[in-house]
C-alpha cells in the first residue's frame, strides 16, 4: 500500500509504501529530493550523489513493480519524471544531472 509524506511548500506529498522504518523513509525521500534537484537546481544534482540515493532506494524497495508505482505516483504529484533522471545517470561522462523541461 502506498502512503504519503508531505512536502507542503510545493503542495504535494511524497509517496511511500507501508511498513518502512524511519531510515528507509529517509532513503526514499532522499531519492525523490534528488529528482527534484535535477529539475529545479541550476547545477542539477551530482551524478554520484544521485546514484548513491538511487541505489539506497532500490535496496529499500527491491521490487521493480513497487519502485515503478512509487515513481509513477511521484511523477503524478510533482510533475517530475524519475525515469528522465535515471536515464541521464547512465551517461558516465556527466558530472551533474540536470533536466531542462522543453
Amino acid at each position: 500500500m502506498i502512503g504519503v509524506m508531505s512536502k507542503m511548500a510545493e503542495g504535494y506529498e511524497y509517496p511511500l509504501i507501508d511498513g518502512l522504518n524511519v531510515d528507509e523513509i529517509i532513503d526514499v525521500v532522499n531519492f525523490f529530493e534528488t529528482i527534484e534537484q535535477a529539475y529545479e537546481e541550476t547545477a542539477g544534482i551530482k551524478r554520484a550523489d544521485f546514484i548513491k540515493t538511487y541505489r539506497k532506494f532500490q535496496e529499500v524497495v527491491p521490487a521493480k513493480m513497487e519502485q515503478k508505482q512509487l515513481e509513477t505516483e511521484f511523477a503524478h504529484r510533482s510533475g517530475y519524471d524519475s525515469y528522465e533522471v535515471i536515464k541521464l545517470s547512465k551517461d558516465e561522462q556527466l558530472a551533474n544531472l540536470t533536466v531542462r523541461e522543453a
